[in-house]
């Protein structure tokens, strides 16, 4: 079978998941498009039953011959009686029996480590709920990898995946494109180790590669080894010292090591070269931030919404600077177009509750500190700014008890 052979049947991915969670599985379907592209897998949910057809029926047919089961985790589906007593039972049945490989994703913070499926592997690693992340096609990118890895392992075919594969025989014959790729293809499936080795063949074949030192930088980056990381991107610079992205790479390490005069000057640099990519303002004010630099950090965030108005966590950004300007309205507006933007990210609502408390709305606050533990229920943060609000409404002995809950969750 050639390199570029897809497999002659897919693996059928069910969901299983309550209807409230609707939104997660809509964004994951959307993550799972190359691997459908690319033959591998095929979807199904509920949502997919034609109006007249036997619901009941179309989901025991699917539920009975589904490869992979996505089990989505929240209250909501530990609560659901479907989910849980009906395709959650027959999901372990057949994993027990080793028919289908069962996958608990966690959408949300709630109590499964004692459900049926709780010692299974849970997405995103670690089970950390794709609500708890910063940025979430990051977790979306980390659930989509596993199960890659997941259908490679489900296949009979050692070829069906073939880019994930490394074949040993042909490793002196590879060409400097296909280690670039190589190193892509790893990167893109969180195995740095792996890309950075692909890096180094390529580096091998040709040192005087920019792009090569400049991707074994961001891989160098991605595992913490800081130090090298910068070395790398340093030698994509002296190699070609007109890329932009080399520079913006640079800022990137040296903003992770804490040298932030030093990253101001790289993001500078990279923004002279190409002034139409927004992540490099975005970056150059979180560097301004650190530096308490915030006129000059509110300018780089402004210029990433110009650029880029639906860019991650930038309304974020811009609310948490205006905060420290004591700009409270401005940073409540900030605050709310963040959530517009995204009303699953507790860290908007936990942002807007500390702009309502310094306008001494402590009733809005209050909510708004509510409404983030909802979404994040060990939100430690949140639980010491609710009993702040608390505070200031002058109900403290409910204060107490949410300081005392801030402190359990830190510990």
């Amino acid at each position: 079978m050639s390199s570029t052979a897809k497999p002659t049947k897919n693996i059928e991915i069910f969901f299983s998941y309550s209807h409230k969670d609707q939104r997660f599985r809509d964004q994951l379907e959307t993550h799972l498009s190359l691997l459908k592209r690319e033959g591998y897998v095929s979807s199904w949910h509920d949502r997919k039953i034609g109006a007249g057809e036997e619901w009941a029926g179309q989901i025991d047919d699917h539920l009975n011959t589904a490869q992979i089961i996505l089990l989505l985790i929240s209250a909501d589906f530990m609560a659901s009686e479907y989910c849980y007593s009906k395709e959650l039972k027959r999901a372990m049945e057949r994993h027990s029996a080793g028919e289908a490989s069962v996958i608990p994703v966690i959408l949300r913070h709630c109590d499964w480590h004692t459900a049926p499926f709780g010692k299974l592997q849970a997405l995103p690693t670690d089970g950390k709920p794709i609500l708890s992340w910063s940025i979430r096609d990051d977790a979306y990118l980390n659930i989509v990898t596993n199960i890659r890895k997941a259908v490679e392992e489900l296949s009979n075919n050692s070829e069906v995946l073939p880019q994930a594969k490394s074949s040993k025989d042909d490793t002196p014959n590879r060409t400097l494109e296909q280690w670039l790729d190589m190193g892509q293809i790893y990167f893109n499936q969180w195995d740095f180790e792996r890309a950075l080795a692909a890096y180094e063949q390529a580096i091998r074949l040709d040192p005087n590669n920019a792009y090569a030192y400049h991707r074994k930088g961001h891989s160098l980056r991605r595992l913490n080894r800081l130090y090298e990381a910068l070395s790398a991107y340093k030698q994509a610079i002296r190699l070609d010292p007109n890329n932009f992205e080399f520079y913006y790479g640079k800022g990137r390490v040296l903003e992770a090591m804490e040298r932030y005069e030093e990253a101001v000057t790289a993001f500078d640099l990279a923004i002279r070269l190409d002034p139409n990519f927004s992540g490099q303002y975005n970056f150059k004010g979180v560097t301004l931030y650190h530096l308490k630099r915030y006129e000059e950090a509110l300018a780089a965030f402004e210029q990433t919404i110009v650029l880029e108005p639906n860019y991650p966590n930038i309304y974020i950004n811009k609310g948490i600077v205006l905060q420290d300007l004591k700009r409270y309205e401005e940073a409540l507006d900030a605050f709310d177009k963040a959530i517009r933007t995204d009303p699953t990210d507790a860290t908007a609502y936990n942002g807007k509750g500390l702009a309502l408390y310094s306008l001494k709305r402590y009733e809005e606050a209050l909510d708004a500190f509510d409404l983030a533990i909802h979404l994040e229920p060990d939100y430690a943060t949140a639980y010491k700014n609710k009993g702040s609000a608390l505070e200031g409404l002058g109900r403290l002995e409910e204060a107490k008890r949410a300081y005392k809950r801030a402190l359990q969750l830190e510990s």
